[in-house]
């Protein structure tokens, strides 16, 4: 498993470097016009996810949404945009964090908008303070899921929502953090209401047409980062083991009670 500390030092490098032209081809292959490539996602979601996003949320502009897991803050960035919410993102890579705000600024949001190094079981909020969070396939890497959803349930305020992807496992894949089998006992457990749990239609399909479109691609994609081949195949086999751990693929909308 790699730590925490660890992860922080993984995305930091993956953010460093420009957003894959590659990957974004394939990602676009198999999700064709759902795959949202202006937002720069590195992550599964899809148009129809956001616009899902954006309904179960029910932002007005008086609101604050949070971001946990923001990454270079795309997706969460159209969710603010598109209901007139503020936004926090927070992510664990200070490299994430500092794109994200330079796409606030290019976007004219920056005065809405904050961005904030921060972890999952330390969100850089006041207890009660804010309304909305999401989470788009991020979770996965929280080292404790337990500390992970309470930290959710202390930031929100009663009657606040949570919506989120991510995934259940039926086994401990290689090289990741602990995961769990369901994640609706632990959200029970911090005081949510769970409103929809949902798999997601074809993600098994999808995860792994990418993986074999991805190993396909190894010295194209190598040639991009300047990468040995080896190492990037290798992380692509790595990933496409840990779809044969995983469950199901699930979006999460839960109530602050």
């Amino acid at each position: 498993m790699v730590d925490e500390t660890a992860w922080a030092e993984v995305f930091t490098s993956v953010f460093e470097a420009p957003p894959s032209a590659v990957q974004a081809r394939i990602w676009t292959e198999v999700y064709g016009d759902e795959y949202p490539a202006e937002l720069e996602p590195y992550s599964f979601i899809t148009r129809s996810e956001l616009r899902s996003f954006v309904q179960h949320l029910d932002l007005t502009s008086a609101d604050t949404l949070v971001d946990v897991g923001c990454g270079r803050g795309g997706p969460g960035l159209w969710v603010a945009a598109t209901t007139g919410a503020s936004l926090l993102g927070v992510d664990i890579s200070p490299t994430a964090v500092a794109d994200a705000a330079r796409r606030a600024v290019g976007l004219g949001l920056d005065g809405t908008t904050r961005f904030a190094v921060g972890r999952f079981d330390a969100i850089p909020a006041e207890t009660a303070s804010v309304t909305a969070m999401m989470s788009i396939d991020a979770l996965l890497f929280a080292p404790d899921k337990v500390a992970a959803i309470r930290e959710f349930s202390r930031v929100l305020a009663p009657g606040g929502r949570l919506v989120a992807t991510t995934w259940d496992y039926r086994s401990q894949p290689v090289g990741r953090p602990p995961q769990v089998a369901d994640h609706r006992p632990l959200l029970v457990e911090a005081g949510f209401s769970v409103l929809h749990y949902d798999e997601t239609p074809g993600w098994e399909a999808n995860h792994r047409r990418l993986d074999e479109l991805l190993l396909d691609a190894v010295d194209e994609l190598a040639a991009e980062s300047g990468e040995d081949p080896a190492d990037v195949r290798a992380g692509v086999q790595e990933m496409a083991a840990s779809v044969d751990t995983m469950l199901r693929r699930v979006l999460v909308v839960a109530l602050k009670e």
